[in-house]
């Protein structure tokens, strides 16, 4: 008994204390889960977005990496030329990145932020990032610009 003649039962009170820290805790442990899974689902939106959206557009354009065959071919058409090589949908920017080891002035447009980031980091880490350049462009919009002659004309005028 207390001095107020209060019975007090220390177990219960303890108790109810640890109920109280367990229901806090668990109210922190699921704000964070929240937190953590809401962020990553926010993460995987951002890294993927970019490379699911292009099959959303009316026009699907997926990319699809050249083979080493495929940049071989394309260089044994180009074996004779010089000057400068534009890629149009460059993707990941292997034949922009080969042409320019071959001495090409290079250029590459791309509609996918992320891979003309990882193009242009791509082609910084080959050494070659003086000789390329990489944009983000639409396709269709690009073709608009080389129908009005807009686009730069190589050192081989002549040549096709």
């Amino acid at each position: 008994m207390s001095e107020f003649g209060i019975e007090s039962n220390h177990s219960t009170e303890t108790c109810k204390q640890g109920s109280a820290g367990d229901n806090a805790f668990k109210k922190r442990l699921g704000i964070f889960a929240t937190c953590v899974v809401g962020g990553s689902l926010v993460a995987l939106y951002a890294v993927t977005g970019p490379f699911v959206a292009p099959a959303l557009r009316k026009v699907c354009l997926p990319f699809v990496p050249a083979t080493r065959t495929q940049i071989e071919n394309v260089f044994k058409v180009l074996k004779t030329r010089s000057g400068s090589l534009v890629d149009i949908g460059s993707g990941d920017g292997r034949i922009v990145i080969a042409a320019a080891k071959s001495g090409f002035k290079a250029v590459g447009f791309e509609l996918n932020p992320w891979l003309v980031w990882y193009s242009r980091y791509k082609a910084w880490r080959e050494g070659v990032h003086h000789n390329t350049s990489f944009y983000i462009s639409d396709l269709w919009k690009f073709f608009r610009v080389l129908q009005c002659g807009h686009l730069w004309r190589s050192s081989n005028d002549g040549a096709a």
